[in-house]
Formats: structure tokens, C-alpha cells, sequence
């Protein structure tokens, strides 16, 4: 179905026929997502919108106002509008406003609160940053840095023992570099989004190794679909680690009827017994995903499709290998002594990252792409996220993600509010009987170990009926 660039009225069903023929694979399907009940036609803004060709297509054919407002600055409207096609016919509006006071429909009149108090959290300034806070956060994070490169500058040569504390303390630097630069990566300080990028890519390309484009290429598309099946990048990583019955059933399905030797041990010797090598798997997590960043950034390059930024965060990523590398031959006398440093700082990172960002959202409901098209977005932030309570020190060492479910629905509000705001969104959720997950450190882990386990079993049954 083709329409014409002048303004029209729609139905959902015509949306839903576009949607379908995109599916199908139709080269001259229009891609289109409602805002506000106006419908926008973004064939020829998907390669270039600034977040991502990915974020935006897991909205084709849907409302993606809530996601829309959540994720956007103001300034983000104004082109928009250069893609404006037409609007919802009055009376599909009015069937979506009796639906909105239906008093049996807990998620939609959430949803509805959710926005007023998104609104008014906008009003009374939870939304603005305090630069105080960030310029200590910097300053203070740089100083890990300068501890552990001066230890190691002045000891490396003459102490084994000084060369583990400096690889950890740099281990520690990076875990807290990858906080930061996930709050500028947001948006979280500034209103001025370039500025917001200049210190993402020094925190995130040049202190941690990670390429700002990889990055927000898949985070901002798991903020958009969060735990939902073949959309997520973080819960898509198989054959490492299978994290729920779809995952499992879709890689053991994908298996050729006579796989590789590789896929077969895989299948059969690893995958089943995945809760046993877990641990020892997060401390390989930071190579793996620097070396993603280089190819990504090398091959891809800047996801804004910015020649200048292009430039500066390929920059960035060699300057921090050459200075790691010059550090780590230069101040250490022995070549243990270079592989102690390496191995350490990078497994201290791996760790230190990856047991977060399993708390978050691993072991909590998986929702199927069909299911996902009939939840309200605000519902599926709630309910497939992990708050996680924790002393001061806790929040620090979390860089402030221990605040998971507030994250996910104000994802541009700065970390240092979100404290302030969880009585107010876990009250919302208890007033809508919608799930509020919170829990501690100890029994996170534990049940993402649990979820592990469940997949390891099914994992088993599958590789057995395979094979």
C-alpha cells in the first residue's frame, strides 16, 4: 500500500497492512510509527536517525509515543515534523480515550499516570542536572586513574604485588568510566546533546575502549524493547549464554540437521552446564567487548554518520590502546609482570560490569514480540527490570543502575534523582498492581543463577532430543 506526501486521515488497519507488507519484505513498503496519534512516514529517515537504523525499526507499524517522549529531546520534534503524513481517524482517537478510562485495564491507566508524573517531574526540575555533581564524578573517576598508573609508574619495575593493585584499581576506573559514560550517553547533563557526546566518547572511547556508535547502537534498542525476544541485543547472546526458553528454543532449532563439529559441542558439551562456566565467563566480558567497539567503529563508523565524529572516535580508541599498551610494556620489568597487568585490569572490568548489568534485566520475564505490541511501554520497563537496594558505597560501585526500573522509564533523568523518584514509581506500581521487582545484591545473583540453571536443564532436554 503506497500513499501520497499530502497529510490523510488513517485507520489502524491500514497502518497494520503497511506493517505486514514490511514484514513480508515488500521493497516499496512505506515504514511508518504513530506519535501522538499522527501517523510519520520514516522510510527515508531510518539510515540516518541519529540513534540508530535498529531502535527505530522495532517500532514499525506501532505507537511509539511513550518511547517517542522518553528518549527524544525537545528539539527532536522539529524533525519529526519533516516526516508527518497524516493523522488517526477522530474516531479511532475516541475509541483509544474510552479505552484509557477503563477501569479494568490497569496497564493503560498506569501508562496514563506514568506520563502525568513524567510531566511533572519535568516541571519541578528532576530533569535538569547538577553540574556539581558531574564535575566530581569526572574529576574524582580520573583520579582512580592517576592513583593506579602512578602506582604503577613508581612500583611496576620493583613489585609484583604493586602491579596487581594498580591493574585492579585501573580495573575499577574503567567499570566506573563505562557509569559515566552511560549518563552522558543519555543525555543526562547537558541540554546541549553534542557536548554531552564529547565527554562520552573521551570517557567511553579513549579512557575505556569502548566506541560510543557500538554502544548506543545496541543500548538505545534495548531501552526500546526491553526483554523482548529477537529485539534485545543484551538477552541475544547466544551460543555463549541462553537466558530463557525462547532463546533456547531458537538457537537449538536454528541447528542444521547436521551441524559443524563446533555447533555440535556447543550444543551438546557446553550450553547444558552454562550456570557451571558463568563466572568464569564475565572475566573475558571487556576484551570481548572492546574488540567489538574497534570493529564496529572501523567498519561501521560513527552512528550519527558524522565524518568529524567519525574521526575523533576512532581517535579516541587508538590513543587509549597505545597508552595502555605503552603503560603496560614501559612500567613493568618482566613480561609476567605485563601479563599480570593486563589480565588482571581487564577481568577486574569484565567482572565488575558484567555482574551489574546481569542484575538489571537477566532472570526477569522475557516478552514475546506479539505480547510486546499489547503492552503498554511504561508496563514493560516495570516489569522487566531489577531495582537493586544498596548502601551508598553499593550505589557508587552500580553507578547508580542499581535503579534500574526508574532508569528505564525516565532514561534521560541524571542518576542522582532517581533515588528521589522510586517511592513515587513503586507506589504507582503497587496502586496498579503492576510487578515492582526490588531485591539485594545477594539474592540478584542468585536468581539470575536460577535463570541459568533453568536454560542449562532445557538446554540438555533439547541438545538430547537433536541429537
Amino acid at each position: 500500500m503506497t500513499f501520497s506526501r499530502e497529510p490523510q486521515q488513517f485507520t489502524r488497519k491500514q497502518l497494520e497492512k503497511m506493517n505486514q507488507a514490511v514484514k513480508d519484505g515488500d521493497k516499496d513498503a512505506r515504514k511508518c510509527i504513530i506519535i501522538d496519534n499522527k501517523l510519520y512516514d520514516v522510510t527515508e529517515f531510518i539510515e540516518d536517525h541519529p540513534g540508530g537504523e535498529a531502535v527505530l525499526m522495532t517500532h514499525i507499524g506501532k505507537d511509539a509515543s511513550d518511547v517517542f517522549h522518553a528518549m527524544h529531546p525537545d528539539t527532536a520534534y522539529e524533525i519529526l515534523a519533516n516526516y508527518y503524513a497524516g493523522d488517526l481517524l477522530p474516531e479511532e482517537v475516541e475509541d483509544d480515550r474510552k479505552l484509557n478510562i477503563d477501569e479494568n485495564n490497569n496497564s493503560i491507566k498506569f501508562a496514563a499516570e506514568m506520563r502525568e508524573l513524567r510531566d511533572k517531574l519535568k516541571n519541578e526540575g528532576y530533569f535538569h542536572a547538577s553540574k556539581l555533581f558531574y564535575v566530581y564524578k569526572v574529576l574524582s573517576t580520573l583520579a582512580i586513574c592517576g592513583v593506579g598508573l602512578g602506582l604503577l609508574y613508581a612500583y611496576g619495575r620493583t613489585s609484583t604485588l604493586a602491579v596487581v593493585a594498580s591493574g585492579f584499581i585501573i580495573g575499577i576506573f574503567w567499570q566506573q568510566c563505562g557509569w559515566l559514560a552511560h549518563d552522558f550517553g543519555h543525555h543526562q547533563c547537558f541540554e546541549d546533546r553534542s557536548m554531552n557526546d564529547i565527554l562520552l566518547v573521551f570517557l567511553g572511547n579513549f579512557c575505556q575502549g569502548f566506541s560510543l556508535s557500538w554502544w548506543k547502537n545496541k543500548h538505545n534498542t534495548h531501552h526500546a524493547s526491553t526483554n523482548v525476544h529477537g529485539q534485545d541485543p543484551d538477552i541475544d547472546t547466544a551460543p555463549v549464554l541462553l537466558w530463557d526458553e525462547y532463546a533456547s528454543a531458537a538457537y537449538y532449532g536454528s541447528l542444521d540437521e547436521e551441524p559443524n563439529m563446533i555447533s555440535r559441542f556447543l550444543a551438546q558439551s557446553v550450553l547444558p552446564y552454562q550456570t557451571r562456566y558463568y563466572f568464569f565467563v564475565l572475566g573475558f566480558a571487556r576484551i570481548s567487548w572492546a574488540l567489538q567497539s574497534l570493529l564496529y567503529s572501523f567498519n561501521q563508523g560513527a552512528i550519527n554518520k558524522s565524518a568529524q565524529m567519525n574521526l575523533y572516535e576512532r581517535g579516541c580508541l587508538i590513543c587509549h590502546w597505545i597508552l595502555f599498551t605503552y603503560c603496560t610494556i614501559a612500567w613493568n620489568s618482566s613480561l609476567y609482570n605485563m601479563v599480570l597487568f593486563f589480565l588482571i585490569s581487564q577481568a577486574t572490568t569484565g567482572y565488575t560490569l558484567a555482574l551489574v548489568f546481569a542484575l538489571n534485566h537477566n532472570g526477569m520475564p522475557i516478552i514475546t514480540e506479539e505480547k510486546a505490541e499489547k503492552m503498554e511501554f511504561f508496563e514493560i520497563q516495570v516489569v522487566t527490570g531489577r531495582d537493586v537496594s544498596m548502601s551508598p558505597l553499593g550505589d557508587w560501585f552500580m553507578g547508580g543502575l542499581n535503579y534500574q526500573i526508574e532508569h528505564h522509564v525516565f532514561p534521560n533523568m541524571p542518576r542522582h534523582n532517581l533515588p528521589k523518584v522510586k517511592p513515587m514509581v513503586k507506589s504507582l506500581c503497587q496502586q496498579y498492581n503492576i510487578h515492582y521487582h526490588d531485591t539485594s545484591f545477594f539474592k540478584g545473583t542468585l536468581e539470575v543463577l536460577k535463570a541459568l540453571d533453568v536454560t542449562s536443564n532445557l538446554s540438555l532436554q533439547l541438545s538430547k532430543k537433536a541429537f
